[in-house]
């Protein structure tokens, strides 16, 4: 059996979990080599997207495999391949079975997996939608500590503090951007903000 393999990892994973590509790919080679499948093409894709049409390596490697380039995409995990339900059926109408994964243990070209499949995919679901959940709860919590989100603001509170003073004391938008070196309508954003 002809197969490639896919491998995708986002640096945040890699970061936190040491996914790293090349291992990945070391194990689905492994798993090819004791199925005695050969790999023909390896597919590597280092992005962050939940949306399949996102990732074109990915997309590469489906239209190899609808052209009869190979017979099985193996990728490490079930969520490299889809982490939606909706998504993973729509790709086996396009594709057929024709998908093995290494850490799940799961070979779709096995008529007994295919079910195994459907509620592996519904768990990888459920599981990127409490990882969103616990996000949004995590920034409400930093917020509410009074944690700044996001990055950091280009100007330092000393020069707005000048700036407000200066604008107080009647200074003009022009005057107060020649004297902080900060741009003009910057100066204006941060008064107005300020209420001055």
């Amino acid at each position: 059996m002809r197969a490639i393999i896919y491998a995708r990892v986002s640096t945040e994973e890699q970061r936190l979990f040491g996914y790293s590509l090349d291992a990945q790919i070391k194990v689905c080679r492994e798993y090819c080599e004791r199925r005695g499948w050969d790999v023909v093409l390896v597919y590597r894709e280092a992005v962050s997207s939940k949306k399949e049409d996102k990732r074109t390596e990915f997309q590469r490697a489906i239209t190899f495999l609808k052209e009869g380039g190979a017979d099985v995409l193996v990728a490490w995990k079930l969520d490299r391949i889809s982490r939606s339900n909706f998504e993973f059926q729509k790709l086996l109408r396009e594709v057929g079975y024709k998908f093995a994964t290494v850490q799940d243990n799961l070979d779709l070209t096995d008529e007994n997996k295919k079910l195994e499949a459907d509620i592996r995919i519904a768990f990888a679901e459920e599981e990127r939608r409490n990882i969103s959940i616990r996000t949004k709860l995590g920034l409400e919590r930093a917020r509410a500590q009074g944690k700044r989100i996001g990055r950091p603001p280009k100007i330092p509170d000393e020069v707005k503090k000048k700036i407000i003073h200066l604008r107080k004391r009647g200074f003009t938008y022009r005057e107060i951007a020649e004297r902080t070196g900060v741009k003009e309508n910057t100066v204006k954003t941060i008064c107005y903000r300020a209420g001055v």
